[in-house]
């Protein structure tokens, strides 16, 4: 019987879940017997073309006029200018890595239909890395005592994972390689890809650095981009210059996030310069079943092939490699004498791993431009690289005879994580799930997550109620872009809501969908689409009303518009209504200055309601800066500190109108990531991470400030659980006692893993905080009814290209 891919994924999760230790039950969990292994197929997809690295003026160096004026001057690259250049180019897709910064995407200038806009990010002081796909910006923490220096950055690694998001080593040659030697910050574990060819460095210096780690049995792909800053320098060094190349199954973010998770990866300098392919069929069928970013296992002695294209490659050399690499010289080099033309070489699987890997090379312009070269003292060297550049690569094809670890110069400690007691819930090994919610209601547990398929994400429920597990439904089987859902029950009532883009990604166009089950779960109403506008809802929260009915908040953006959080209680409003435009300046940028504009936004919703039906809507907000979304303010020089965040509040009696919103936080921090929920005695209480206005090197901490009696007034915010640690994303819910429980992810594990870290509100205290000490790096947890639900790694078979990670419940922590 022919079964998609999703539910084989979901097959292999019931099947661990049925027989894994972790639950003691013994439930059974019925699934069909595995289908007979298929031979292997040749990839099937599409190359995406885009630029992996560019900047705008979300970056305090931005644009020419800041970089010479010590970054105090006016700004001339807006989004939407190296959007519509990325166009020109003629470019697929793209993402805008700013500086330490995810405002760019709360610009309504982030919008195409012309291109796949994927959320990017150059996260991190030393060394760089661009991330694409994560869900906000990724913190790199302070560095702590007596460790060694690459800990902050393998936090940011499993942060950036824990999203399903691809971590990229940013221009290597610049944090992670001195003099041709690694450094300790080389030994990070799960880098996803190098940036091998970055327009404004040294592109051999950063090939140079990925055959050491390759040789040192890191296996990861490459990838290219611009890193421009100036679009004075669009003819030479712009968006596209040069273009990576990405083997997708579809034209989706998830199908490119998959691709490049893979490694299925080229590198061409232009539209009009080479481009190579690499295959591999090492089953000597006569099917290139690989191609390059593949790992090969076979066994030693067996021979196979590799196919080489090259196209519009004349004039140059294309020069294929085999480990160590360029020290030991090419394995064999092609002259093409035709405008497309394909070669085959033959090879052996020896009992040492190898690699394969192809780079074409002649006259060109020098693929690192640096702008110093371009000034009479620096132009003869930029003069001499013109006959011998580098014009375009490919991933390495990985070929051993089983996977390889790799072998780092400082390795990472052992995981020091227990047996918690956790039940496997959702996912199947190999398959990412992330971001749970759950809700208890009448002895039953409601859990929904989000699960990804190589070019899907779906939002899944499955409901336990005693010891036995329903089956898993996917609520949103029309669409394969379903996300972040959150869950609420009271009851029989069972509301999910989650954000759609049903009608594709180009543009994108987030809408806020819901489904409602009257029966506790065993049944779904059909869903229906609570929102959808010319611009994006996005990221829902919900909770129901003593008669079961969901009031729904989410984040919307429109044209010429800035980020605002609306709300509607279903069912009883007509329409929804914005929270927070009230007060806003907005304003559209001059002509001499794209920094000028002024889109102050309002984001992350949180809601609760109180027994009694009032009802209260949290989010962060950046209208108290003094130029927000901006990073490095005109004017007043260089620097990539966050915004001032602050978190503010509205709330609502039952049966009157939303009041004016509260702000609660500080104006020298970064205050984001708000949750709440009302206490035993109806006081509102507020949870949020909180950081120093610092791009980088400082940690965020867990704060929490209480209402008065009469919601009027905050107590001064106060950490829930002080200590020298990142600490993020937290949630609020009943305990089983009834008192209110805080869980958020922390990094202050001896074994460096993001742990899930708990304390209860009692007796007007935080108390009895812990860390969870479980296996593996554990994220995302919510809880509520005494149970913790939370994304784990522990099933994890490899520390790179293995992106296992499942829905844990913990129902006594």
């Amino acid at each position: 019987m022919k079964r998609t891919i999703y539910g084989l994924f979901l097959g292999l999760g019931l099947l661990l879940a049925g027989c894994s230790r972790s639950d003691p039950q013994g439930a059974a969990h019925p699934s069909e017997p595995p289908e007979p292994e298929q031979p292997p197929a040749a990839p099937a997809g599409l190359w995406l073309a885009g630029d992996m690295h560019v900047h705008d003026d979300h970056s305090s160096d931005g644009s020419l006029l800041r970089q010479l004026g010590d970054d105090k001057g006016p700004g001339n690259v807006s989004v939407s200018d190296q959007i519509a250049q990325a166009v020109r180019m003629g470019l697929e897709f793209l993402p805008l890595t700013d500086h330490r910064t995810y405002d760019q995407h709360y610009d309504p200038g982030w919008e195409s239909a012309d291109l796949l806009l994927v959320p990017g990010e150059e996260a991190n002081g030393s060394p760089h890395s661009t991330v694409h796909g994560a869900t906000d910006t990724i913190v790199q923490g302070a560095q702590p005592e007596g460790q060694p220096d690459f800990v902050p950055l393998q936090w940011s690694i499993w942060d950036a994972h824990s999203q399903g998001a691809v971590w990229v080593i940013a221009h290597p040659d610049d944090g992670v390689f001195d003099d041709g030697q690694p450094n300790a910050r080389a030994s990070a574990q799960g880098v996803d890809s190098i940036e091998a060819w970055n327009r404004a460095s040294s592109p051999d210096t950063e090939i140079d650095y990925g055959e050491n780690r390759w040789n040192a049995g890191f296996r990861f792909g490459v990838n290219g981009g611009s890193d421009n800053h100036f679009r004075e320098l669009w003819l030479l060094a712009g968006p596209g210059q040069p273009i990576t190349s990405v083997f997708a199954a579809d034209r989706s973010e998830r199908a490119l996030l998959q691709a490049l998770w893979g490694g299925r990866t080229r590198i061409t300098e232009s539209a009009l310069a080479p481009e190579l392919t690499l295959e591999a069929d090492l089953q000597d069928d006569g099917i290139f079943e690989a191609i390059a970013g593949d790992e090969v296992f076979a066994p030693a002695g067996r021979k196979g092939k590799l196919r080489i294209g090259i196209r519009n490659a004349l004039g140059t050399q294309v020069l294929l490699y085999r480990s160590p690499g360029r020290s030991a010289g090419p394995l064999q080099t092609f002259r093409p004498g035709l405008f497309d033309e394909q070669h085959t070489v033959e090879i052996e699987v020896g009992a040492e791993p190898a690699w394969y890997r192809l780079e074409a090379r002649g006259a060109g312009i020098p693929a690192g431009i640096n702008l110093a070269e371009l000034l009479p003292g620096g132009l003869l060297p930029f003069l001499a690289e013109i006959p011998d550049t580098l014009r375009a690569a490919t991933s390495p094809i990985f070929v051993s005879t089983a996977p390889v670890e790799a072998q780092p110069e400082i390795a990472l400690p052992a995981d020091a994580g227990g047996d918690d007691g956790a039940l496997l819930a959702l996912g199947a090994p190999g398959q990412f799930g992330g971001f749970p919610d759950l809700a208890l209601s009448e002895g039953a547990t409601h859990l929904v997550a989000e699960l990804h398929e190589p070019a899907a994400t779906r939002v899944v429920y499955r409901r336990r109620s005693g010891s036995r597990w329903s089956e898993p439904v996917s609520l949103a089987p029309d669409s394969a872009s379903a996300r972040f859902p959150r869950v609420a029950a009271r009851g029989k009532d069972v509301w999910v809501a989650w954000q759609d883009e049903i009608a594709g990604q180009q543009p994108r166009r987030p809408a806020i969908r819901l489904r409602h089950s009257s029966d506790g779960g065993t049944t779904w109403q059909a869903a229906q689409t609570l929102r959808a506008v010319e611009g994006r809802a996005e990221r829902p929260d919900l909770a129901l009303d003593p008669q079961g009915r969901p009031l729904v908040a989410w984040q919307e953006i429109r044209a010429q518009q800035p980020f605002d959080i609306w709300a509607q209680w279903v069912g009883v409003d007509a329409e929804p209504r914005n929270l927070t435009r009230e007060g806003k300046t907005v304003r559209a940028a001059l002509l001499v200055d794209s920094r000028s504009a002024r889109y102050p936004a309002s984001v992350r919703p949180r809601v609760a309601v109180r027994g009694d039906g009032l009802m209260a809507v949290s989010w962060q907000d950046n209208r108290t800066d003094e130029d927000p979304l901006w990073t490095g303010e005109t004017g007043r020089g260089e620097g990539t500190d966050p915004d001032n965040w602050q978190i503010q509040v509205a709330t609502r009696p039952a049966g009157g109108d939303w009041g004016t919103a509260l702000s609660v936080g500080a104006d020298d921090r970064a205050d984001r990531h708000p949750a709440l929920a009302f206490d035993g005695a109806g006081r509102l209480v507020l949870a949020w991470d909180s950081k120093e206005l610092r791009s980088s090197g400082v940690n965020t901490e867990v704060l929490a400030a209480i209402s008065d009696a009469d919601l009027k007034t905050f107590g001064a915010p106060a950490p829930i659980a002080a200590g020298p640690a990142m600490s993020q994303y937290p949630e609020l819910g009943a305990a089983a006692d009834g008192s209110l429980r805080a869980v958020w992810y922390d990094s202050r594990s001896a074994d460096w893993r993001w742990r899930v870290m708990t304390a209860r509100w009692v007796s007007g205290a935080w108390q009895d905080a812990k860390l969870l000490n479980s296996r593996g790096v554990n994220t995302w947890p919510a809880t509520d009814g005494g149970a913790i639900v939370f994304a784990s790694t522990r099933h994890a078979q490899r520390m790179q290209r293995d992106r296992t990670q499942q829905v844990f419940l913990l129902q006594s922590p």
